[in-house]
């Protein structure tokens, strides 16, 4: 799926998918790279229950011209790499030993194989992937041979080297990141890892998972309090 958002723009829609698009040939060119390398993809596409917004644009399921989508994977079936499109996932992170549901993403999906070592790694240009468990993400695929210019993140090196653990990636990102329905931004990530400092990322974390509710909306209505006195504390 993540390959379809930066194909599109407002003048190539009307034709994407169809005989002679740059879509397709771009698409070729990179399977055919995949082809020769050394691995064996598996790719996943966002299903119909996914958000109708992620980052602020419209799914593949939503916005995404369906010709295209079929030639894109008509195009894996021809060079043999296995995919298929999610329908439903209850994520079990293994830190946490939570369950979370995400019905419809492939980010979430990709994770949950990692996870259980069906993958070796997750290659996508977001990181929600180490949200929702999965150890490693591998941020840019190689174009061509140099595997050097590999950019991998990895869920062991953020806690280690950053000193952030998964309640505090989770709040970064509700804080930081587009609002599904609106998109806008809450905060810039800067302010969020000071927030995490804090430990309002555990805290919430521990109260989504532990509380009723009716419990937890009181929770938050104190822990918005505590978080807008930060923020006047240390601006």
């Amino acid at each position: 799926s993540a390959w379809i958002y930066p194909l599109l723009n407002v003048f190539s829609w009307p034709q994407a998918g169809t005989a002679g698009s740059p879509e397709i040939d771009i698409i070729f060119s990179r399977l055919t790279a995949i082809s020769q390398m050394l691995l064996h993809p598996y790719f996943v596409f966002d299903g119909p229950d996914c958000p109708q917004l992620q980052r602020g644009k419209g799914t593949v399921f939503t916005s995404s011209p369906p010709l295209l989508l079929q030639r894109f994977q008509e195009l894996l079936t021809a060079f043999g790499f296995n995919w298929h499109i999610v329908s439903c996932l209850l994520q079990i992170s293994p830190d946490a030993n939570k369950v979370c549901q995400a019905p419809g993403e492939a980010d979430a999906e990709l994770a949950y194989f990692q996870t259980y070592g069906l993958l070796d790694a997750v290659v996508t240009p977001y990181n929600d992937s180490l949200l929702f468990g999965a150890p490693s993400v591998i941020c840019s695929a190689p174009q061509s041979d140099r595997y050097e210019d590999v950019e991998v993140y990895s869920s062991e090196a953020i806690e280690q080297r950053a000193s952030l653990e998964w309640g505090d990636l989770l709040l970064i990102v509700l804080m930081s990141s587009s609002d599904i329905d609106t998109g806008h931004r809450w905060c810039s990530v800067d302010i969020a890892c000071r927030l995490a400092q804090y430990g309002f990322g555990w805290t919430l974390l521990q109260a989504a998972v532990m509380l009723q509710f009716v419990e937890f909306m009181d929770f938050v209505a104190k822990w918005r309090v505590d978080v807008c006195e930060v923020l006047k504390m240390d601006p």
